[in-house]
């Protein structure tokens, strides 16, 4: 599991919803890394 993976599995946060309340730009950085590891998780690899 990586950083922003949950206990349920294929279930991952970012943002707000991740770290609570914060700054936006917070928010779109750990959206881009959250994608990468969901792209990891789905493909087995990233691109991104």
């Amino acid at each position: 599991a990586g950083k922003y993976a949950t206990s349920v599995p294929n279930v991952f946060t970012a943002g707000d919803m991740h770290r609570g309340q914060s700054l936006v730009v917070w928010a779109i950085r750990e959206g881009r890394d959250c994608a990468r590891e969901v792209d990891e998780a789905l493909m087995g690899y990233t691109m991104l």
